[in-house]
């Protein structure tokens, strides 16, 4: 079982490798997998900083780097609340949504092509492990 275990943890960690080479542009041009992930969380929950922070699984700092980088490229901004001005929400702009949207479809491309491999049946048992792997974590927690 343990070694069973090992194995698992070393695909999961060789299939994340993957995906992040397959989506990191080259130097200079476009944005890292950790900037659409931060701004595909963003579209959906128009968080806090520390909220992104926790997500992301790094420092409130970091954090603040990432959204400098993405806010400076026009991809994101900072809304204050305007009940609370210690309040600072993220969220993303047009220009956000839009390069969201081509880095979706650039990952939806490259799935396509991994997937190849996969009969119909193996590619929805994939997603249905996953899915359930997700679901048994979030109710643990």
């Amino acid at each position: 079982m343990r070694n069973r275990i090992n194995q698992i943890i070393s695909l999961i960690f060789t299939m994340r490798q993957l995906v992040q080479e397959q989506t990191t542009p080259k130097k200079g041009k476009g944005f890292s997998f950790l900037q659409f992930n931060t701004l595909r969380y963003i579209k959906e929950r128009r968080p806090l900083m520390k909220d992104l922070a926790d997500y992301l699984m790094i420092t409130p700092p970091s954090a603040t780097s990432i959204i400098d980088t993405l806010a400076e490229s026009g991809s994101v901004e900072r809304m204050r609340d305007p009940e609370d001005r210690r309040i600072v929400r993220i969220v993303i702009t047009k220009k956000g949504e839009e390069q969201l949207k081509k880095f979706t479809n650039k990952m939806v491309d490259r799935m396509r092509k991994n997937l190849k491999s996969l009969t119909k049946n193996e590619q929805q048992a994939l997603a249905d492990i996953l899915s359930k792997i997700i679901e048994v974590n979030n109710s643990n927690n």
